[in-house]
């Protein structure tokens, strides 16, 4: 049997449950070309950090969006749902924390994107990076080539720098409803019973 999360992961905007306003003002953004270079979303397990950054992924590089909202149908939204676009990156600051992580990846923005119009770079936990890191990626972050955009993530946003919180768009993800949930999980056991 297929792993539910993965069946019922947000693919669009509209699919985020408890966070409209934050997936509205992204939608703006995107719609009218106001892309920023980096951003933060930080906020509690389980509130859509990764997902967000994921779907900006796609949004910004989609061939047929439509009132931001990537389509999730064309050969780029396809390839960066199944990860075969290598212009999006995602990175565990986890395991990849030191100075010369940072520096391999401000290397690597220097290259043009292969297919996509943007490479994404998702830094996942970010706050797990030493200080030399910030430091290094913070010079990308500071003079970033027009074709990058950074989307970190964070379940704890006093452990990131303030020169990098400044550098960029931060969206703090609220706790979703519980009823909220119990909604959406109530449609996903529906549409269950329905394929069954």
């Amino acid at each position: 049997m297929p792993v539910l999360y993965r069946n019922y992961r947000p693919m669009r905007f509209s699919d985020l449950v408890g966070q409209e306003d934050v997936s509205q003002t992204l939608k703006n953004q995107i719609s009218f070309g106001r892309i920023g270079h980096a951003y933060l979303f930080t906020g509690i397990r389980g509130t859509g950090k990764t997902t967000f950054a994921r779907i900006i992924s796609k949004a910004v590089n989609c061939l047929n969006i439509v009132d931001g909202e990537p389509c999730g149908e064309c050969e780029i939204c396809k390839g960066i749902d199944n990860g075969t676009i290598l212009d999006v990156t995602e990175i565990d600051a986890a395991s990849n924390n030191g100075v010369n992580d940072m520096r391999e990846l401000r290397d690597e923005t220097a290259y043009v994107p292969t297919v996509a119009k943007y490479r994404v770079y998702i830094i996942d936990e970010v706050h797990m990076l030493s200080m030399g890191a910030f430091n290094a990626l913070l010079k990308t972050l500071e003079e970033p080539p027009a074709h990058v955009i950074f989307m970190l993530a964070t379940t704890e946003i006093h452990k990131v720098p303030e020169t990098i919180l400044s550098r960029t768009q931060r969206f703090d993800l609220l706790q979703i409803p519980t009823a909220a949930m119990t909604d959406h999980l109530k449609n996903i056991l529906d549409i269950q019973c329905i394929w069954n």
